[in-house]
């Protein structure tokens, strides 16, 4: 017998830890000036950083307690969400929404299960913080309201990204159902009701699974957090006009609950958007600064012959009053130029629906359109066939009305222009390797000309080189790492724009949204209360190290 050597070489890599992972953070908020004790679950090595959007939430950890820190809100945040991003020298997780309010913070107490044995809420506005611990879970809360008042309980959950359907239930002190709301705009709820008589009330709340499956019961788990802002004092929805002309002073009107007949003027400095203090608990009020002027729907305006006069370019603030109602404008168009009708109603938090149509002089229907681009509101882009009067309509496609039927129409000239998004809000590389980043570039009606792609505030070690492009498409920005890069987890801010025209570059932003699980609900409910950030990520990691070859030999038998 004859023995044969094999030789063997093993190869073993060595592979980073894995990027932080946080399922939940709890609570998701707490009142600017405070202090709060947050706790995350997950998978992560403790302790990990926190970014955050604002300079003034910081998250200290606890050096004793893994997943606690303890949240220092200054009083100078102005009230509104935020994300924050959970990290480490591996990566991030997933950005976070957290709140910052202007209400006191009321933590939940178990047991509150029982419709007789409530929470008791002191004060009001006041923001509850609670979860749906486990199955069955349900969450009642008491409180006074004076004949007269209008109480609003409004949650936070699934558009903080929360995976939950919720619902609220109101119940007089003898357990008599007063009031119930299970979706408002998204699949929080939010229940308004006007008392009727002095006394105790009981808020009760629960939630479903989502997305939906076939067991009926109420759901639970640790990650089934919820924030409710309760008020029986003003609560704004918007102003009315809803929106302010750059260097113009604008008088507007508060609209809400509980809001009086409040009005302020509003002078319009530079920028996008006029944040402005109002005693609501809700607030602040954020108002779009616009370049061109604005007018008030006039009633009545049902039919071509009282429709309200404008010329463009005009944004028009209005609303849906009833079921039925249709609001109609014309104006004056010219032979082959082109004009773009569009709505702000469903996005900025409002229940229309809303359809538009174009109708020639003699009332006949030349366009429209109902949904753009998968989103609820809709756009219309149009080339006048002739000269003469046409005239824009305005409906409910589900026939409905009231309050929260609020929308903006711009009525204005389409102007080129540009923009770009990537597909995650994240990049990771090891040094000495290279990350391709895949930017979505859009030329909107007609921009034409060169657009640098740039990547801004790179770390040490990382480079990479602008790149132009000259059309719609998809552009490949290619971030290197050398071999000597240091290990780096940190924002990254990616720009484009025409080259050395400081003022016209834009950031680069990902959107931020679920899934948009049908659910039942006509598309859904595709977006967060932030939907979108230009506040991106990029993680350097150590070299990727692979280990000498290992000679082995191995004795094998052979037969003579």
């Amino acid at each position: 017998m004859r023995a044969l050597f094999a030789t063997l070489f093993i190869f073993v890599s060595f592979i980073h830890a894995a990027s932080p992972q946080v399922d939940w953070l709890f609570p998701i908020g707490a009142q600017r000036g405070s202090e709060a004790l947050a706790q995350i679950g997950g998978k992560y090595s403790w302790p990990l950083k926190v970014w955050s959007e604002s300079d003034g939430i910081k998250f200290v950890p606890d050096k004793k307690k893994k997943g606690f820190y303890r949240v220092n809100v200054e009083k100078s945040v102005i009230p509104g969400p935020y994300l924050v991003r959970f990290h480490d020298n591996n990566g991030s997780a997933q950005p976070r929404v957290f709140f910052v309010s202007k209400a006191v913070d009321v933590p939940e107490k178990e047991p509150n299960n029982e419709m007789f044995k409530p929470q008791v809420v002191t004060n009001l506005p006041a923001v509850i913080h609670g979860k749906f611990g486990k199955g069955g879970d349900i969450d009642s809360y008491q409180f006074s309201l004076k004949k007269g008042q209008t109480l609003v309980a409004h949650m936070d959950a699934y558009t903080a990204g929360v995976s939950m359907d919720a619902l609220m239930l109101l119940r007089d002190k003898r357990g008599v159902k007063l009031a119930f709301n299970h979706d408002a705009h998204s699949l929080d709820p939010r229940l308004i009701w006007k008392c009727s008589r002095d006394g105790d009330y009981v808020l009760q709340m629960a939630c479903f699974k989502f997305p939906a499956n076939s067991n009926s019961s109420f759901d639970g788990g640790a990650d089934r957090i919820y924030r409710v802002t309760l008020t029986n004092g003003p609560w704004v929805r918007h102003a009315w006009p809803n929106s302010v002309t750059k260097g113009v002073s604008t008088k507007i009107k508060l609209v809400g609950q509980n809001m009086g007949n409040h009005e302020v003027a509003v002078n319009a400095p530079r920028g996008e958007k006029v944040v402005l203090p109002v005693e609501a608990a809700n607030g602040p009020l954020r108002l779009s600064v616009l370049d061109h002027a604005q007018n008030i729907e006039k009633e009545p305006n049902d039919n071509n012959e009282t429709a309200n006069l404008i010329e463009f370019p005009v944004t028009v603030s209005a609303r849906i009053d009833k079921s039925g109602d249709v609001d109609r404008y014309a104006f004056e168009a010219k032979k082959g130029e082109k004009y773009r009708f569009d709505i702000d109603s469903f996005k900025d938090g409002f229940l229309l629906d809303a359809q538009l149509s174009l109708e020639d002089d003699s009332g006949k229907e030349l366009s429209t359109n109902d949904d753009s681009n998968k989103k609820r509101d809709p756009l219309l882009n149009w080339t006048a066939p002739g000269n003469g009067r046409y005239s824009i309509r305005v409906r409910s496609l589900l026939n409905k009305g009231g309050m929260e039927y609020f929308y903006r129409l711009h009525l204005t000239r389409p102007k080129p222009s540009f923009n770009a998004t990537v597909p995650t809000p994240q990049f990771d590389l090891n040094a000495g390797t290279t990350n391709e980043v895949k930017v979505a570039v859009n030329y909107l009606d007609g921009y034409k000309g060169k657009l640098t792609i740039a990547a801004e505030n790179l770390p040490k070690g990382v480079v990479a080189q602008p790149i132009s492009q000259e059309k719609k498409g998809t552009a490949v920005l290619k971030i290197v790492a050398s071999k000597d890069a240091p290990p780096f987890s940190g924002p990254l801010s990616l720009s484009i724009g025409p080259e050395g025209e400081e003022s016209k570059q834009k950031k680069i932003s990902c959107a931020l949204t679920s899934s948009g699980v049908n659910n039942g609900v006509p598309q859904g409910f595709p977006d967060y209360i932030i939907p979108e950030t230009s506040h991106l990520w990029i993680t350097v990691l150590p070299p990727k190290k692979v280990e000498k070859k290992v000679e082995k030999k191995v004795e094998k038998p052979v037969e003579n």
